[in-house]
């Protein structure tokens, strides 16, 4: 069976096709497509000459992953594609490029880069790439807008935030925490100390959470302000800021519910919400940033794809630990941190994880990155497993199993070939030998899960 790889390399408006066999042999010359209905169509003539010349031929096709420019191209083809059973992957940028940089004197143009991203599929795709899918875009846009809306929120606070020791240093006790509901609504009508010189008890009173004798002393306390800043423009900065920041509050809310809602019935976020310390948010944006659980072989695979890997450089007898790689997604580790602060107080096996590594002397920060990536271990066997979260797992799983003796006539596995400290080594490692043969040797090894595996539901 031939196999047939297109390569294509997206830009704004357009791409470039290229197309080469299982021999690495360029079929037809690197053609240049709109992204309009006219080069759709035309790709589509194209794509129905080839499968007509090469029957019996398979179809994948690539496209790097450019911010958004390739989705258009991408759901074509998988439309396209579709019955003829070919397939469509949207690949890593970066693992792409890696492949490419093989090439020391490579010339880097649009069409060069459509015939190495063909390449990539011929003979460098990882296993974690998977066929695109299109059934999570919607409620991923809507989750990056959200996304993009509490920064922006985040900012306007901070700002304002910086605005108060000036304008209403008084203020500043009541917002230490956060800006709460009613500070805002005072800083909306009485944006600066001699505004809320002015203001009326009955006024501040109807505002909720301010007491009669809460508003007594903010109006007494604005009355002998330092404040260096009270002039029109403040107002309006102020006035504009805090009506902002509730606007985008309640916008957020409203988002949030959305997002949530829109993914409520996928298997993943249910078994994530099974998990003490995971809630439907903290499982909605885990499940939207990671995506498809197939793409990763491993935990391990998922806790690099977080950054939570650790850094180490060994290099004969020296060893140095750096570290986190903060390699990965970020906004996983963001998503973690809190979620981590509140298992440590409710998930069982994060709080005993929590308090040994306490115990040891760990600073907090260290702990919580350690419970970090424990709780992606637990939710990657979890999704993986599609069995819901079980505090007694890993106790049950420690329990001995009977040692199996070999039947007649077979022959013992052969043992594992043991360092010996009279290797001519230096001290150091020698010393790592001597310490090596006190400790209890497991003889556990990680297995590996090939993609296709949560789909199945490998729950051995």
């Amino acid at each position: 069976m031939t196999t047939l790889f297109f390569g294509i390399d997206v830009s704004k408006g357009y791409a470039d096709f290229c197309c080469i066999n299982q021999a690495g042999s360029r079929i037809g010359e690197i053609s240049r497509f709109d992204d309009t209905p006219g080069g759709h169509k035309a790709v589509k003539r194209l794509v129905e000459s080839l499968k007509a010349k090469y029957s019996d031929a398979e179809l994948v096709f690539g496209l790097e992953n450019s911010g958004g420019l390739e989705r258009n191209w991408a759901v074509f083809l998988k439309k396209l594609v579709t019955p003829f059973n070919g397939k469509v992957f949207t690949l890593n940028p970066l693992a792409v490029k890696k492949f490419l940089d093989r090439d020391l004197h490579r010339n880097i143009t649009d069409a060069v880069s459509a015939q190495g991203i063909a390449n990539y599929l011929r003979q460098g795709m990882r296993p974690a790439e998977i066929p695109f899918e299109d059934s999570l875009s919607g409620p991923i846009s809507l989750y990056r807008c959200l996304r993009n809306a509490i920064s922006r929120c985040a900012q306007m606070q901070n700002e304002l935030q910086s605005l108060l020791p000036r304008v209403q240093p008084e203020f500043v006790q009541f917002c230490r925490q956060g800006l709460a509901d009613w500070t805002l609504e005072v800083l909306q009508r009485w944006p600066t100390a001699p505004k809320l010189a002015k203001a009326k008890m009955a006024q501040l009173v109807k505002i909720p959470h301010v007491t009669a004798k809460r508003a007594e002393s903010l109006i007494a306390a604005a009355k002998e302000s330092v404040a260096s800043q009270g002039d029109s423009f403040t107002e309006i900065s102020v006035s504009f800021l805090a009506k902002g920041i509730i606007q985008a509050q309640e916008m957020i809310a409203t988002l949030k519910e959305q997002a949530i809602e829109s993914v409520a019935d996928d298997e993943g976020v249910k078994i994530m919400q099974t998990i003490p310390g995971i809630g439907a948010w903290g499982a909605t944006c885990l499940r939207l940033e990671i995506g498809s659980i197939e793409r990763f072989p491993s935990p391990e695979a998922l806790v690099a794809f977080a950054g939570l890997d650790p850094r180490i450089k060994q290099s004969g007898d020296s060893t140095r630990h750096i570290g986190i790689s903060r390699r990965g997604r970020r906004q996983i580790r963001a998503i973690l941190y809190p979620l981590v602060l509140v298992a440590t107080r409710h998930n069982p096996v994060i709080r005993e994880f929590y308090a040994r590594l306490r115990a040891k002397g760990k600073g907090h920060l260290v702990s919580a990155t350690a419970c970090m990536r424990k709780m992606l271990h637990i939710a990657y066997g979890c999704w993986i497993s599609g069995k819901p979260f079980d505090p007694c797992y890993e106790k049950n799983r420690q329990v001995e199993k009977p040692q199996e003796t070999p039947s007649q006539g077979e022959k013992p596995a052969s043992k594992t070939y043991v360092l010996k400290v009279e290797a001519p080594v230096s001290r150091r490692e020698a010393g790592k030998r001597r310490k090596a043969v006190t400790l209890p040797q497991t003889g556990i090894s990680r297995r590996e899960r090939g993609p296709g595996t949560a789909s199945v539901k490998n729950v051995t």
